[in-house]
């Protein structure tokens, strides 16, 4: 009886340990950026310049200057795991600001970025024929997501049974 219960515990703590190792960490450490700000709201806010934000979203277009790249992101909410949420409605646009070149094959239109920086103000420019201001955002830390990243992740199955695969 005593021995089951050495057993058991020995279960249960080689299970914790197991389940912790499979805990993921976001890929970016959110120190003392605002994580319930939208670009939205940067875009209203006449003296957001300097507040520190932790963005995502989907990358619209790409351009290199002389000296640094903007990105032009379509911004969206961020699950814990800092991964836009693509089936919840979009919180407008920002341009990041990347130091030196960027490679728009690395960044191509269509992926997903999540990045914190710091707002430096903000630009008018269109969207089609529309005015938009952009909340420019000066970054120190950028994740690229993999393609179908919100389709990765582990996924468990459990069953008896006979298959048959072509």
């Amino acid at each position: 009886m005593a021995r089951a219960r050495v057993n058991v515990r020995l279960l249960v703590i080689l299970s914790v340990v197991m389940l912790a190792g499979c805990v993921t960490q976001p890929p970016l450490e959110p120190g003392d950026a605002r994580l319930d700000w939208s670009p939205i709201d940067a875009a209203q806010a006449p003296r957001s310049a300097g507040q520190r934000v932790l963005w995502g979203g989907m990358i619209v277009a790409v351009e290199n200057l002389r000296d640094a790249s903007e990105i032009e992101v379509l911004a969206y909410p961020l699950d814990a795991k800092q991964r836009p949420l693509l089936k919840q409605p979009t919180m407008g646009r920002f341009i990041a600001v990347l130091p030196g070149y960027v490679e728009r094959f690395d960044f191509p239109e269509g992926r997903f970025v999540t990045l914190r920086g710091s707002v430096s103000g903000t630009r008018e420019s269109q969207i089609d024929q529309r005015p938009y201001l952009y909340p420019v955002v000066a970054t120190d830390a950028v994740h690229l997501w993999p393609e179908n990243f919100q389709n990765a992740g582990p996924h468990f199955s459990i069953g008896v049974g006979v298959g048959v695969h072509d």
